[in-house]
Formats: C-alpha cells, sequence, structure tokens
C-alpha cells in the first residue's frame, strides 16, 4: 500500500532540495556506509533511501541494482512516518508490505525490512538508511543500535555538505565584495590622476594598474569551482596585458600570448604582479617623446616542470634606469621570489628584455 502524505510535506521536499539530494553531489559518499550496514546487520541488501515526491531514490546502494523505486514500492515511505527504526520482520504479514511488488515478486521476493530515519537538525525526516533481507528475521539490539548511529552519520555528512556549500556561497560574495571593492579603488586612483601634477600622475597611474592586477585575479577566483584549486592563467594574464594595453603610450603595441599553466592562487597573483611591472617598465621607460613601438610578451611551457615569461620591447634599451632601480624592479624580484624562479633583466642596443624562469609543479 502507499503510505499517507508525510505532515511535513513541504518542508521535507525543500529540504531534499537544500541538500542536493537526487543530483550527482552525493556520488560515492555513502557508499561504505551502506556496505558497513549490510556487514553489521548480516542482510545483502542495504541501502540510503531518500522519499522524493513521486518517488524513493536510492543515494547508495549495496546488493540492489535499481536506482529507485515508484511510492507503491517504497518501504521507506512508511518507516519516516514514525520516529523509531522500522523493522517488519516478515514483509509478506504487515499490511503495509504484503501487496508491494517488491515482496510479491516470486522470483525475488525482498522479506525483511530494517530503516532508520534520517532526519535533520529540525526533524524532518528525509529518508531512511535501510537494510532488507529475502528470508523474514530480526535484528539484534547491537544491530538495531548500529543501523541508528549509521544513519546518523548519513544525515551529518548531508550537514556537512550543506556547511559548506553555505561556507563557498559566503566565499564568492567577500570575493565579489572585494573585486568590486579594489574597482571602486582604482576608479577614485584613475580620477585623480587625471587632477594631479604630471610628477605624481605617474605614480598612481601605476597604482591604478597593480590595483587592477588584483581586479583580474579575484574575477578568476569568483569564477573558480573550487577556491582552493588552481587557476588557468592564459585567460588572466591576457586580460592583464590587455588593461596595459589601454594605458600604453600611443603608437606601442603589446602582443602578448601564453601557453596554459595552472597555478594556485598566491602563485598566480606574483605572476600577474610581476608581468605588470614588467610591461608597465617597458612602457615608462623605453619609448621617448612619443616614440612608436612593440612589446612582445610569451608564456611558454618549457616541457620539463619548468615555465618561461619573457617581455621583450624594441626601444632604446634602457627600459630602468642603472644600477637596482626603482620601485617596479623590486617587485619585479619580490615576485620572483615567490615564485621560486629567476629573473633576467637584459639591456641591449636593440631593446630590454625581462624574462622569468621558474617551476611549475602538476596540479
Amino acid at each position: 500500500m502507499i503510505a499517507p502524505i508525510h505532515p511535513d510535506y513541504a518542508d521535507r521536499l525543500a529540504a531534499i532540495r537544500r541538500y542536493d539530494l537526487g543530483t550527482s553531489a552525493h556520488d560515492g559518499a555513502f557508499d561504505g556506509l551502506v556496505s558497513l550496514a549490510a556487514q553489521i546487520c548480516h542482510c545483502p541488501i542495504a541501502l540510503v533511501s531518500i522519499v522524493h515526491e513521486d518517488d524513493q531514490r536510492f543515494e547508495a546502494r549495496c546488493g540492489l541494482d535499481r536506482e529507485s523505486t515508484p511510492l507503491n514500492m517504497a518501504i521507506c515511505s512508511h518507516a519516516i512516518l514514525q520516529d523509531e527504526i522500522l523493522e517488519i520482520p516478515d514483509t509478506r504479514l504487515d499490511m503495509r508490505t504484503r501487496d508491494n511488488p517488491l515482496v510479491t515478486d516470486p522470483d525475488d521476493p525482498l522479506l525483511f525490512y530494517a530503516g532508520a530515519q534520517i532526519v535533520t537538525k529540525g526533524g524532518v525526516s528525509l529518508g531512511t538508511l535501510c537494510v532488507l533481507d529475502r528470508r523474514p528475521r530480526r535484528l539484534g539490539d547491537a544491530e538495531r543500535a548500529s543501523l541508528r548511529i549509521l544513519a546518523d552519520q548519513v544525515m551529518q555528512r548531508l550537514e556537512l555538505h550543506e556547511a559548506l556549500r553555505q561556507q563557498e556561497a559566503m566565499r564568492r560574495e567577500v570575493d565579489h565584495r572585494v573585486k568590486n571593492s579594489l574597482a571602486n579603488v582604482a576608479a577614485m586612483t584613475r580620477m585623480a590622476a587625471r587632477k594631479a601634477a604630471p610628477e605624481a600622475r605617474g605614480a598612481l597611474q601605476a597604482v591604478e594598474q597593480r590595483i587592477n592586477v588584483m581586479v583580474e585575479l579575484h574575477e578568476d577566483l569568483h569564477r573558480a569551482d573550487d577556491p582552493d584549486g588552481p587557476i588557468e592563467l592564459s585567460d588572466y594574464l591576457g586580460r592583464v596585458a590587455g588593461h596595459l594595453q589601454h594605458i600604453s603610450p600611443p603608437g606601442v603595441e603589446i602582443d602578448a600570448e601564453f601557453d596554459p599553466v595552472a597555478l594556485v592562487g598566491r602563485r598566480a597573483s606574483a605572476l600577474g604582479v610581476l608581468l605588470n611591472e614588467m610591461i608597465s617598465n617597458s612602457c615608462k621607460h623605453a619609448f621617448e617623446d612619443g616614440q612608436s613601438g612593440r612589446i612582445v610578451v610569451r608564456g611558454r611551457d618549457l616541457g620539463d616542470g619548468r615555465y618561461l615569461m619573457s617581455c621583450k620591447d624594441d626601444g632604446i634599451g634602457a627600459a630602468a634606469p642603472d644600477g637596482k632601480g626603482g620601485l617596479g624592479r623590486h617587485i619585479m624580484r619580490a615576485s620572483a621570489t615567490q615564485l621560486d624562479g629567476e629573473l633576467r633583466l637584459t639591456p641591449s642596443a636593440d631593446g630590454y628584455l625581462a624574462e622569468l624562469e621558474f617551476p611549475v609543479s602538476p596540479v
């Protein structure tokens, strides 16, 4: 017989959606628990069964090929109507199950059922961790206690999944606000640069571009599925170079191309900052008095666990003053250190070459 509609019907369906049940979000998460339940209870079949609006779906199963059943076959829909474990020693003798197709199947009848409810902290029953057998029987006290503990473990894992999902949503919101705040600071800096004296304007423009590097990084982090995972840098570095093209001197072309490389956020940030300083340095020092020219930026995977990023201009060959250089060069050296890389700065008669070779590990 089909079970009556649960009194918490709407709350149940809302909770099922909230915990991403019936999707691929929990694939494999409960396999160990159903295997353990089957072993402890000495039953050939164990399931994590969630009772949905029109059917019951198995988030994990052991000993059964089905992924779901309609409600007229869902013994768990009866189990969620009570607080204690539902145990039916002989399903042929219980009015709730005696006409169930799983019970009346002449070739493979399921004659025993025990299900422990999976219940939220708010008291909403989602389904059960259940065990089934092909012969009538009863669980012992230790088996019943174990089944209850394992069902609670299912719920705890669902709560952890929900907590991590909320944490991810909060991270994305914070990341979005940080990105917007940085963009606002960059815009204010740009406005200040327009009104500043010539000697201050260049410094403010440099600050704006460094902020834009961080804005672009936060954009990639905001889009990433895994906030702790690697960032593919070809698009990110391309956007950094694109920003610099917009503020480069008239007649100076930036040609940028990067082999794909994935880095964690901290190293991606260092590489973006370094690229910004390389190109900015050439724009500032290599082209005097409206001279036109070209800056070629390349990122190359050397194929042996190392990556080479280079910036070559065809300017006057003096992209930084003699000696230790200014702030830009200090920033480049600091970024190179953060990447465990070797920074090479080479002036020549036909331009200035800045290179960084650094290790990349598989991620």
